[in-house]
């Protein structure tokens, strides 16, 4: 008998994670929650850690009440933000429950984005290539969003002006006791009129000195024949400053005879892979330099 399984990557939400399988819009036997790995004892200044980690235990304990297995996979800190190693994991994961015979839902409702856009891009790039061998695919895995009745944040900000207001009837009576907390208050509703409810940019995320993660489109269709054999040669070898250069070390590879065929059917090929947006080319006079695009790292790394 299959199951109905859920991915859910856990941010700082409940009630967007659980309440369509509570209240029966979907169905579910197994819940797998994505989250960090780690205990906020680990660190006891992480704010963000300790939320997130309180939501998954309740979490757990919900869907223990509800008749609902749940089960955790811890990602590591440095992952959420690789966005490739995340591709990698989400596409095992998800081809491996469909393989089983399961329905797959991935919840994209919560935080970390890199987490839920991972899973969100692997269940669409397995649709996509694997929709002639498992027909059904399409009925069988699913990716949905929940939006929010209300965001909190809005109230707490209510919440805080009120209260400067409040301090700031006080101040004539020169309660030094509220001096601080006011000056906390004010400063921080000065930085959210500023910057919005979050402020600056995190570096270097991906090991590679940016502040974003490129998130890729999924590919056009899947891969064929010869072009796998192309992808699997570009990786790990950088770019080629021309075609007749790739096919040219690839006829080596292979023991090929490097003719005008061969070249013609690397270029062919080639140009098949960078209108599915697996290989990357650019213009550079009158040659086209070719590498492996983010989506054709992640499939040679999944295939």
């Amino acid at each position: 008998m299959s199951d109905r399984v859920h991915f859910i990557p856990v941010g700082f939400d409940f009630d967007r994670l659980i309440r369509p399988i509570a209240k029966g819009e979907l169905e579910a036997d197994r819940v797998i929650l994505l989250t960090h790995e780690g205990t906020p004892e680990d660190d006891p200044t992480d704010r963000a850690a300790k939320l997130a980690s309180n939501m998954t235990e309740k979490l757990e304990r919900t869907f223990d009440l509800i008749d609902v297995e749940p089960e955790v996979e811890g990602i590591n800190l440095k992952e959420m933000y690789e966005y490739e190693t995340l591709y990698r994991r989400a596409h095992e994961y998800i081809l491996e429950e469909i393989e089983d015979g399961n329905e797959v839902f991935v919840n994209i409702s919560s935080m970390p984005r890199t987490v839920s856009f991972a899973f969100a891009t692997a269940a669409d790039s397995l649709i996509t290539e694997r929709q002639e061998d498992i027909g059904d695919i399409r009925e069988r895995l699913h990716t949905y969003y929940v939006a929010p009745k209300e965001y909190l944040v809005l109230e707490m900000l209510d919440v805080l002006e009120s209260a400067a207001e409040t301090f700031d009837d006080l101040k004539e009576y020169e309660d030094l006791r509220v001096h601080q907390q006011y000056e906390d208050i004010l400063d921080i509703l000065d930085r959210v009129d500023e910057s919005g409810v979050t402020e600056g940019t995190r570096e270097n995320l991906d090991g590679k000195g940016r502040m974003y993660v490129e998130f890729p489109s999924s590919p056009a269709s899947n891969v064929e024949g010869f072009e796998e054999d192309i992808l699997r040669f570009l990786k790990g070898k950088g770019a080629f400053k021309s075609t007749s250069e790739l096919a040219e070390q690839m006829a080596e590879e292979f023991n090929e005879e490097y003719d005008e065929s061969f070249r013609s059917r690397v270029q062919y090929n080639v140009s098949k892979l960078d209108k599915k947006g697996y290989v990357s080319r650019t213009e550079i006079g009158n040659r086209h330099e070719t590498e492996l695009s983010t989506m054709g790292r992640m499939w040679v790394e999944t295939h």
